[in-house]
């Protein structure tokens, strides 16, 4: 089965609209069956960005964006499940800057 990769930017400055919705997030990304997500994460914010250099609520990680590798059928079979993903409905990723690639085995 194909292998993809997903790079998912957060849209400037929008931590505090990442963190509201988190929890949905996560619940939800347990949700998907075995072995359908192989791997992700969060991503940090860029050096010399204003987030990076703002200090993240009390507890909480300076999150600006995922990563994800799906193991999935199909490109579009990725894209159906992002787009049913809360940071996607609440504009939290950046849509414009979202990339989607299928990954090689070598």
């Amino acid at each position: 089965m194909p292998r993809f990769l997903v790079y998912a930017p957060d849209y400037p400055d929008h931590l505090a609209e990442r963190l509201a919705v988190r929890p949905e997030h996560l619940e939800r990304s347990a949700k998907d069956p075995k072995g359908l997500m192989v791997y992700s994460g969060p991503i940090a914010p860029r050096p010399g960005t204003k987030q990076r250099d703002t200090a993240p609520p009390p507890g909480q990680l300076n999150l600006a964006g995922s990563f994800m590798v799906y193991q999935m059928d199909t490109l579009e079979d990725v894209w159906a499940r992002l787009k049913e993903d809360v940071y996607w409905r609440a504009n939290v990723w950046d849509k414009e800057r979202l990339i989607v690639e299928e990954l090689l085995d070598v």
